[in-house]
């Protein structure tokens, strides 16, 4: 009791200004815990790596290193929606060289945030070792490395190279290191000078690729030069082909392989070879499908040849033609209650193929088809559908389309009409002129005697109205 009484002594005693300050400061509480459910601060590891930048390197000198490509890796703390719009270019990460000299250093990656609500609490790695020296250069010769072999029967000769050599220039360990460039070079099975321009390669003694140093100028053209040695000669290999196929096929080509040979023998003995040589006959006499045979070579005397035998092949194959044969479309997609009625009873078709093929063809073999597949009674252009079996290809249709008419079969059911009724019209009672009995009646008058006679007035007919027409409902077609 003691104690509620000195906190009320306590409040009466506060100045309204206290009292003023300390509902700011609620509010203030108030505001800031509301901000921060809504908005939240999450730290994390931001998902992308940033690439680390150098920055004031000292004349003359180059990183042993690559650091082209070195990233970190940040923590960062930011509100929620901060941190969902954060893109890699609102960080930026350097390294700061300015004032080193040559030699190894441990230098500390600075981050900063562009965004003033993103706080960097964390990175890897904070410090790299980097290893400075001056820059050097020097000349280097280029050598040639000829990776294959030219023809069969010849040589390459002693490459030459333009540039001669080149300057070469980076670091003083890597630069040290070099000890040619290379450039590399494809023959492929040339039987003459090969010239190509090739890229350069910087190699240390151990025949490994020095990277980081620099050749200029980067390319070089290189020529090789292939010849035929003394004593050698390429002559071209023709086959000796006998007879003709069957009828109706022909031939469609002759393939040696290999084309040509070279000849070994002394000069004299090669100087009289015409240029090619022979193969042993090769008999195709009545042939209907390709020949390949390995025919032995016929070589004048004191040539030999590392190669004594040769494949070749004879292609036969069948004359192609052409035929026009004549069908009677058939009708397809159809239904029972349609009577189709074909403009043409004959349709020309024009087929090409293998000639005995052709001979042989059979008039089931060709078709043509008149789909009706969805078509509605009348008139119609079809284009028609040709049916050829395998190895024969149609090349047309006369004509190209064909007047089809599609009738229905079912008589539509006429609906009756009812008759009309004349119905009787009521009569209208006419007004009656009064008589004398009825005047009689009317003021005590007797009436007229027997011997008067009284002359009926005429009552008219009543006329007839006629009903208005019933309409009578149309019968379907």
């Amino acid at each position: 009791m003691l104690r509620f009484n000195e906190i009320r002594r306590y409040g009466r005693s506060m100045k309204p200004t206290t009292t003023l300050l300390l509902s700011v400061l609620l509010a203030f509480v108030v505001w800031f815990i509301a901000i921060d459910q809504e908005n939240p601060m999450i730290r994390q590891e931001f998902e992308e790596p940033i690439l680390i930048e150098l920055r004031n390197m000292g004349p003359g000198l180059q990183s042993v290193q690559d650091l082209t490509n070195r990233t970190a890796v940040l923590t960062i703390r930011a509100p929620q929606r901060t941190l969902e719009s954060l893109h890699v270019d609102d960080f930026s990460a350097v390294l700061d060289l300015a004032n080193l000299t040559a030699g190894s250093h441990e230098v500390e990656v600075m981050v900063t945030a562009l965004n003033p609500d993103v706080e960097v609490i964390a990175l890897e790695p904070r410090q790299l070792l980097i290893q400075l020296e001056p820059v050097i250069s020097r000349f280097v010769p280029i050598e040639v490395e000829v990776m294959d072999s030219p023809a069969i029967g010849y040589e390459w000769q002693e490459p030459l190279s333009e540039p001669a050599e080149v300057e070469i220039s980076g670091p003083r360990t890597l630069v040290s290191q070099v000890r040619s460039v290379v450039a590399t070079v494809f023959l492929r099975n040339a039987k003459s000078q090969v010239e190509q321009v090739r890229p350069l390669i910087a190699r240390s003694a151990q025949n490994l690729e020095v990277e980081r140093v620099e050749i200029e100028p980067g390319n070089a053209r290189i020529v090789v030069p292939v010849v035929q040695p003394p004593g050698r000669k390429e002559v071209v290999v023709r086959a000796d082909v006998k007879g003709l196929p069957s009828p109706n096929y022909r031939l469609t080509g002759v393939r040696v392989e290999p084309q040509t040979v070279v000849l070994s023998g002394s000069p004299n003995a090669l100087r009289e070879v015409p240029g090619f040589v022979e193969t042993t006959p090769l008999l195709i006499e009545g042939a209907i499908d390709d020949v390949r045979e390995s025919l032995p070579l016929i070589l004048p005397e004191n040539v030999s040849s590392l190669q004594v035998s040769v494949m070749v092949t004879v292609g036969v194959a069948p004359l192609e033609s052409s035929l026009t044969v004549t069908r009677h479309p058939v009708i397809q997609g159809a239904g029972d209650d349609m009577r189709i009625t074909v403009s043409l009873e004959e349709v020309e078709v024009i087929v090409s193929g293998p000639l005995p093929r052709l001979e042989l063809l059979g008039p089931e073999e060709v078709r043509v088809l008149l789909d009706l597949t969805g078509l509605l009674p009348g008139s119609h252009l079809v284009e028609p559908t040709v049916v050829v079996p395998e190895g024969i290809v149609e090349q047309g249709v006369i004509p190209e389309a064909i007047e089809v008419l599609i009738e229905s079969l079912i008589t539509p059911t006429a609906t009756a009409t009812p008759e009309l009724v004349e119905t009787p019209a009521t009569p209208v009672p006419e007004p009656v002129e009064p008589t004398a009995e009825t005047e009689a009646e009317s003021s005590g008058t007797p009436p007229p005697s027997a011997n008067e006679t009284v002359q009926p007035s005429p009552v008219p007919a009543p006329e007839q109205t006629e009903p208005p027409p019933t309409a009578t409902p149309s019968s379907s077609n």
